[in-house]
């Protein structure tokens, strides 16, 4: 039994968008890290210029690898203040969200919720939503591929969603490329044919804008597990540990190997399942890092939903009425009732905006006001790690500049002992005063701040201040030291 939608079509729209702009009022600031960057380059391409200005001695070139991201938010800064523009794409983004995830229950799912559908729908909004509320650009990634496995084997409509999609992110083609082997599974060969040539174009317009500097930030990408040194971040994870210092090649070739032997295995199952192929074909992706399980934790979620519901209706029905409290009668008759839905819908929406306030990271980038200080105006800071408060200081004072970049094994290899330092620094064991000082002189730093994450690092204070690096102040979890320029380094 497919369901319906429970209320006329424009009910049904107005009161998923008037949830997703409550939600998003309710959320406020989700993002600490990218998102921040992404609004102040928008608002301040006269001050920031270019990555490589913004991130000194980094494999950033004056390329824009998310020149049409950027130029969305000009449009968007254009009508709302620069303190709001994070509030109406979070609302954009959590409609389009909530409309996929209730079309992919209607879809998968073999059960009537009626007007219950809408509170599994904010539940799962709730869980799944993160990635798509932190205002970086693959937010459309996940958004594409739940559309893409939604349409009917139709050459237009993928073309044009493509077409659309491919040149607001850079590696389109790691989601195209995985959509056209679930469309070859399937045997969709006319959304095969209009993905595969709307993906020749996308890739013709990168190459015509700057072909160069495009290959050039792909093989970055590629690479940048080499050129990370073994340092980590924690989106760049992998959700077992034990996969951690497995070269990833070799899992290339051990999760791609699986999934084409399970899908021989069950080749009925997968060519009648988009989801279930979609997600076995990218295993090497978001089980080996945290930030595509969590784009594509929308898809997991509703696709292991729908296997539990579909398995055993009976079973579904017992643990509603145990977890609800409710009979089999009660709740078959509440859920189509006037009054039940009048009450609960409005009731959830306010309940959903108060646990997405709870989610909330408002204080924690206020916290980094601290960065408008006007010492900080065009100064270049060096941090001891890979900490946010470079994207939240960017986002109060655009006139800053950071090391590290914002990926962090991006240093300029041209120097390679200043590599090797600018690596260790970054690990438990710290590194000496005078490999600090020297790598402060190389990247030309006006501030160094120190945060507690080396364990095993000791730093003399009085060697420091003989080497130019002066402690200024503690500010919260960080030491902040001036550097005084012209110092020439006292080895003892």
């Amino acid at each position: 039994m497919k369901t319906k939608f429970f209320f006329p079509t424009y009910i049904h729209i107005i009161i998923l968008l008037v949830s997703a702009v409550i939600f998003a009022i309710a959320l406020d600031i989700r993002m600490i890290d990218d998102g921040l960057r992404h609004i102040a380059f928008a608002a301040n391409k006269d001050v920031m210029i270019s990555w490589a200005e913004v991130f000194p001695h980094s494999l950033f070139t004056e390329y824009d690898p998310w020149l049409l991201w950027h130029k969305f938010l000009e449009l968007l800064l254009e009508f709302v203040p620069y303190d709001s523009v994070h509030i109406v794409v979070n609302s954009l983004a959590l409609f389009a969200l909530m409309v996929l995830i209730h079309n992919y229950i209607i879809k998968e799912v073999n059960y009537d919720f009626s007007s219950l559908i809408y509170i599994i729908v904010f539940v799962i909004t709730l869980q799944v939503s993160y990635r798509y509320t932190i205002m970086r650009p693959d937010l459309l990634s996940g958004l594409f591929i739940m559309m893409a496995l939604l349409l009917k084997n139709r050459f237009i409509p993928i073309f044009i969603l493509t077409i659309f999609y491919g040149p607001f992110y850079y590696l389109f083609f790691m989601y195209t490329g995985s959509l056209g082997l679930v469309y070859m599974v399937q045997k969709k060969w006319r959304s095969f044919l209009g993905l595969f040539i709307a993906s020749l174009i996308v890739g013709i317009y990168f190459l015509i804008q700057d072909g160069q500097e495009y290959i050039n930030v792909v093989i970055n990408i590629l690479t940048d597990q080499k050129l990370r040194m073994g340092l980590q971040v924690g989106e760049g994870k992998p959700i077992f540990k034990i996969l951690t210092d497995v070269n990833y090649y070799i899992l290339l070739l051990l999760f791609l190997g699986g999934a084409a032997s399970i899908i021989y295995w069950k080749y009925s199952y997968f060519k009648s399942n988009a989801m279930a192929t979609f997600l076995l074909i990218t295993s090497i992706l978001w089980v080996n890092q945290y930030r595509y399980y969590q784009l594509f934790l929308p898809i997991i979620t509703i696709y292991l939903f729908s296997v539990f519901v579909n398995m055993d209706k009976k079973l579904f029905i017992k643990l509603i009425r145990k977890y609800f409290i409710l009979t089999k009668r009660n709740f078959s008759y509440a859920k189509k009732r006037y009054i039940f839905y009048v009450i609960a819908i409005p009731y959830s929406i306010a309940m959903f905006a108060f646990v997405f306030k709870t989610y909330s990271a408002n204080e924690v980038v206020q916290e980094t006001q601290f960065f408008k200080n006007e010492k900080y105006k065009n100064k270049t800071i060096m941090f001891n790690a890979m900490i946010s408060d470079k994207y939240k200081a960017l986002y109060y004072n655009p006139t800053i500049r950071f090391v590290p970049s914002c990926s962090i094994g991006w240093f300029d290899d041209s120097n390679a002992a200043m590599k090797d330092i600018y690596v260790r620094m970054q690990k438990e064991a710290g590194i000496s005063e005078e490999e600090l000082s020297s790598l402060i002189k190389y990247v030309n730093a006006d501030f160094y701040i120190h945060y507690f994450t080396s364990k095993k690092q000791i730093l003399n204070f009085d060697k420091l201040k003989k080497l130019g690096i002066i402690p200024e102040e503690i500010y919260h979890n960080r030491i902040i030291f001036k550097i005084k320029k012209n110092k020439s380094i006292t080895y003892e």
